[in-house]
C-alpha cells in the first residue's frame, strides 16, 4: 500500500492506495474529492511523475508524500463562466446603448402643463428588453399614493422622471437642476432583471430631497427621512399598517456616506453635482425646445414659491 496526502485550497485528503493504482484512477479519485475534473488536475510533486495517467503510482508518487493540486473546481469554474457570461451581456447592451445614442429616448406625457405639482413626462430607453415594464414602473412610482401626497404636500413639480441610463453605473438616481429631470435606475447591473420597487422608491424620496437642498448636509438628510416617513404616512390606501421602526415599514437614511453612494449629490444647471463628481450625463439631456422652456418655467415657479414659504 502507498500512503500520502493531497492538499487543494488549503484543504488536505490522506490517500492509502494499492501501489498498483494507476495515476488515472487516482486522478478519478482526485475528482472525487475536490471536485476538479481530470483534464483540470495539476499536481505539484517534487520528483513526480505524472506525465502518463498508465503510470502506477509506486513509480510516481513516495511513500508520504504531500502533493499539492493545482486547478479550477468545476462549481467554480460553472459559476466563473456564469457572472463572465452575466458581465459580457451587460457589456453588449450598454454597447447597443452607446451605439444608438440620443434616439434611445421614449417620451410619453403624464399631465398637462399648469399643474403644480407632480410629474410632467416619462422618458424609458425603448431599444432595451421590457420597455414596456420600465415605462409601467415609473408610472407606478408616480400613481403610488404615498409618493403623490408627498408631491402635493410639499408642491413639487419635476418636469421629467426619467429611466437611468445602464453605464451610469456607480450611482442609482440624480437630481438636475432642482426637478428639470429626476433619473432613476431601474435595471440591474446585468440587465436582465428590475430593482426592488421599494429601493428604486426610496431612492425617489432621496432625489426629491434635492429639489430643496443640494448638499448632503443635515438639512438635507433631515428632509429625505421626512420624505421616507411621509410616503408611509401619507398614503391613505395603507392605513391602519404599523408605522415605525417595529413595523419596519419605512426607511430611515442613516448618514452622509450613504447618501453620496446614492447620486453624489444634486446636478446643477450645468450638469455638474453639488457637492460631488458629476455623473454621466446621457445624450439628449438638455431639451431646448419650446415645450420643455414652458416645462422649465413651471418648475422654476414651483421651486420659488416654495422658497418664498421657508423666508
Amino acid at each position: 500500500m502507498r500512503s500520502f496526502s493531497i492538499s487543494h485550497k488549503g484543504q488536505a485528503k490522506a490517500f492509502v492506495l494499492a501501489e498498483t493504482t494507476t495515476l488515472g484512477e487516482l486522478r478519478d479519485m482526485v475528482a472525487d474529492a475536490f471536485g476538479v475534473e481530470p483534464q483540470n488536475q495539476k499536481m505539484l510533486l517534487k520528483g513526480g511523475n505524472f506525465a502518463h495517467d498508465t503510470t502506477a503510482i509506486e513509480e510516481a508518487i513516495s511513500e508520504n508524500a504531500r502533493i499539492v493540486l493545482v486547478g479550477t473546481a468545476t462549481r467554480d469554474l460553472e459559476a466563473f463562466k456564469a457572472s463572465t457570461a452575466k458581465r459580457e451581456e451587460g457589456r453588449a447592451n450598454r454597447n447597443l446603448y452607446m451605439a444608438k445614442g440620443a434616439s434611445s429616448i421614449y417620451r410619453t406625457r403624464a399631465t398637462q402643463i399648469g399643474s403644480d405639482h407632480g410629474f410632467q413626462e416619462f422618458e424609458t430607453l425603448p431599444d432595451f428588453p421590457d420597455k414596456e415594464r420600465a415605462l409601467k414602473m415609473l408610472h407606478k412610482l408616480a400613481n403610488d399614493e404615498g409618493v403623490k401626497q408627498v408631491m402635493k404636500k410639499h408642491e413639487y413639480l419635476v418636469g421629467t422622471l426619467r429611466e437611468l441610463h445602464p453605464f451610469e453605473r456607480t450611482i442609482l438616481g440624480y437630481n438636475r437642476n432642482r426637478g428639470q429631470v429626476i433619473a432613476l435606475r431601474l435595471r440591474t447591473d446585468s440587465l436582465d432583471g428590475f430593482r426592488d420597487y421599494m429601493e428604486v422608491r426610496r431612492v425617489l424620496m432621496h432625489e426629491l430631497a434635492h429639489m430643496v437642498w443640494d448638499e448632503h448636509d443635515t438639512n438635507f438628510r433631515a428632509l429625505n427621512s421626512q420624505h421616507c416617513r411621509e410616503v408611509v404616512e401619507l398614503d391613505w390606501t395603507r392605513r391602519g399598517q404599523t408605522v415605525g421602526p417595529a413595523g419596519a415599514s419605512y426607511y430611515e437614511p442613516q448618514d452622509e456616506s450613504e447618501a453620496q453612494s446614492v447620486d453624489g449629490g444634486a446636478l446643477g444647471a450645468t450638469g455638474f453635482v453639488l457637492g460631488g463628481e458629476a455623473p454621466l450625463l446621457p445624450p439628449g439631456d438638455s431639451d431646448n425646445s419650446t415645450d420643455a422652456a414652458a416645462r422649465r418655467e413651471l418648475i422654476y415657479k414651483a421651486a420659488q414659491k416654495r422658497m418664498d414659504k421657508r423666508t
